[in-house]
């Protein structure tokens, strides 16, 4: 029998004037990645095999906004200490990914291009990303009424973690995911 191995990604990024009152970022803004996520999955037993995490540092403006710091829970000391160049980031996560389709919940791969532009990457993704959001109607879910954070709800699993770090997102998607394609919820 054949895995069904995937890497999950979610991504924190930050936006010159990002407020709590700004809305959602589109290409238009200046998205800074700030946390990279992954988690190596094996959707046929429903378990996550691997781990990946890593800050790396905005490419623009170095100073967290309170807003992220409150949505996220990661400080600027936590970002000056353990921060690094993004552009090392990436690499890192492109060596965990190998050659697994990546899966996430709706922009990240847009965003991680973004920032491979900024400073002259040639985006390496062979295949665009599979993108959850847009599959919840078929399981009878609403998109906008969750977050990759927060689809854990959606199918009744109880998970402890901090809603938009990145980690916590990526285990939340895969689970729910999981439970959906199996063709239920959780008891």
């Amino acid at each position: 029998m054949k895995r069904d191995l995937r890497i999950y990604l979610d991504l924190e990024y930050v936006y010159p004037e990002m407020t709590k009152e700004s809305g959602r970022p589109t290409a238009k803004n200046k998205r800074q990645v700030v946390q990279i996520a992954a988690i190596l999955f094996d959707n046929g037993r429903g378990e996550e095999l691997e781990s990946f995490e890593v800050l790396t540092l905005p490419t623009f403006d170095r100073k967290l906004p309170d807003f992220f710091i409150q949505l996220t829970g990661i400080t600027q000391a936590q970002l000056d200490g353990k921060g690094i160049p993004f552009y090392q980031g990436f690499w890192q996560f492109m060596k965990f990914t190998r050659e697994y389709a990546i899966w996430t919940f709706h922009l990240d791969q847009e965003v991680l291009e973004q920032n491979c532009g900024y400073l002259n990457i040639i985006s390496p993704f062979k295949e665009n990303f599979t993108r959850v959001k847009p599959l919840l109607p078929q399981w009878r879910i609403n998109p906008d009424e969750y977050s990759s954070g927060t689809l854990y709800q959606a199918v009744g699993l109880d998970m402890n973690g901090h809603v938009h770090n990145a980690l916590h997102d990526v285990r939340s998607m895969a689970h729910a995911v999981h439970i959906l394609e199996k063709g239920g919820k959780s008891p």
